[in-house]
């Protein structure tokens, strides 16, 4: 489709736009030739560059990538990125993605950081320590063209969704995303005809009664689970053929984990259910519930012995063989995520806050709010497979994600999906770097990360 902006020569995203910039610019003019391109993907931000009409008045969303200039103060907003109370962006689609108030990409001040080293604790004199300020120092660079993260492929407006995607897993060979739409969409990869990398291809669509929540793929059973806003699961199974119906939840079904062949799943109705599967009945039936202190619960992580519960006022750590909480960690934020890096639990919080937790549950570092990372909506760990380095990937609201290399916690910079809604899924397709990112805007896109040598 092609972009109505550039064709009156009004498109400010550059390379970043979604729809088709194809023959002339419009009388406006379109992006001006202003010599190579910045390593943030916009203008090369030279006298003769124009200055952003927008960052004036406060209300520009392009922060570094804006193609004009960023000089002066913007007004009463103190910062680049700010955008206006209400607005939202040009780009995105569906009926999920949030209003942009408050905005995204201002600085917080002075921050004395520390990097956290594996068994060490933290440890002082970190990326940004001495008090240093702007978004560069807190946060590292933009990851936008010309570095080494590549935006492969990013979806046809007439594909996908029809309303924002909840959650993705990579499942064997394939994509599988859910949807407020009430529809499970699989994908497969295939070669852009274009020769310029992966593209995916609509393979298969199942439509259920009530919206998606969160998905489960276990390789060993090869049962995939779906869990619904009205607080059913449902099972499909590849090898033997086979459905299975899960009701006991009384809200959406938020995530689920296995442990030894029993299935938990967690709820905003503060409760984690075990199922077993009945070989005789061909179902699953329910084995016990735990209730969650913390409220209604966001993420769970099995640990060796133990269960830990990601909730909306803190975690909970439930011991396995008894099912009884022994012990919680309270927050004054919801627990996004939780994942595993060594023999460390990291745990992301919907304020932008991660921290650091040793086996025993006691904190050995904190990091955040800072920079642009205000806010955290989905979490993943990848390998970079040109330096072997451990990342942290932190989607946030408005389709920002930032990225660090753990466990030094150093930032590797920030990159934007170029849609305004929520990032609610970064998955890891386990080869080559490829990971692909979905939102409340319903955009699957595919990222790889590229070498120096390779970049574009």
């Amino acid at each position: 489709m092609s972009c109505r902006f550039w064709q009156q020569g009004l498109c400010r995203a550059g390379d970043e736009c979604r729809y088709t910039h194809s023959g002339p610019p419009g009388a406006g003019g379109g992006p001006p030739d202003v010599g190579a391109p910045s390593p943030f993907g916009g203008a090369t931000g030279g006298f003769d560059t124009p200055v952003c009409k927008f960052f004036l008045s406060g209300n520009c969303t392009f922060g570094e990538a804006c193609r004009n200039r960023h000089s002066g103060q913007p007004d009463d907003k103190g910062a680049k990125g700010f955008a206006a109370p209400g607005s939202k962006g040009s780009k995105g689609r569906g009926k999920g993605f949030k209003s942009c108030v408050g905005g995204q990409g201002f600085g917080k001040g002075t921050f004395e950081n520390q990097t956290w080293a594996a068994g060490k604790g933290p440890v002082a004199g970190g990326q940004g320590a001495g008090g240093a300020t702007g978004l560069k120092d807190l946060t590292g660079p933009y990851l936008g063209k010309g570095s080494e993260l590549r935006k492969v492929w990013s979806m046809p407006e007439d594909q996908g969704h029809d309303d924002g995607i909840s959650t993705a897993i990579a499942m064997t060979d394939c994509l599988c995303t859910a949807g407020r739409d009430k529809r499970l969409l699989l994908w497969r990869g295939g070669q852009n005809p274009g020769g310029d990398g992966l593209m995916f291809q609509q393979d298969n669509e199942v439509n259920h009664d009530a919206p998606l929540s969160s998905l489960l793929f276990h390789a060993g059973s090869k049962w995939l689970f779906c869990g619904l806003t009205s607080g059913s699961i449902v099972a499909y199974r590849q090898e033997p053929v086979a459905q299975s119906l899960m009701q006991g939840h009384t809200a959406p079904v938020t995530c689920m984990v296995i442990h030894e062949s029993v299935l938990l799943s967690g709820s905003e109705d503060c409760t984690v259910r075990a199922w077993r599967y009945d070989e005789a009945a061909s179902s699953f039936v329910a084995a016990a519930t735990i209730q969650s202190a913390p409220g209604p619960v966001h993420t769970l992580l099995v640990r060796p012995g133990s269960l830990w519960v990601g909730a909306e006022r803190g975690i909970s750590c439930v011991e396995l063989q008894s099912l009884q909480a022994v012990g919680n960690i309270e927050s004054a934020s919801r627990v996004v995520a939780l994942v595993q890096h060594q023999d460390y639990v990291i745990a992301a919080y919907g304020d932008g806050v991660v921290r650091i937790f040793d086996s025993n549950g006691a904190e050995t570092f904190k990091h955040g709010p800072l920079g642009e990372h205000t806010t955290n909506t989905a979490v993943t760990l990848m390998r970079n497979p040109h330096d072997g380095k451990d990342m942290l990937l932190c989607g946030q609201e408005l389709g920002y994600v930032t990225v660090y290399d753990i466990p030094d916690f150093h930032p590797r910079g920030t990159f934007s999906s170029g849609y305004d809604g929520d990032v609610t899924a970064i998955v890891d397709m386990g080869a080559g770097g490829v990971f692909v990112t979905c939102g409340l805007a319903g955009e699957v896109i595919i990222w790889r990360w590229e070498g120096s040598s390779t970049m574009s």
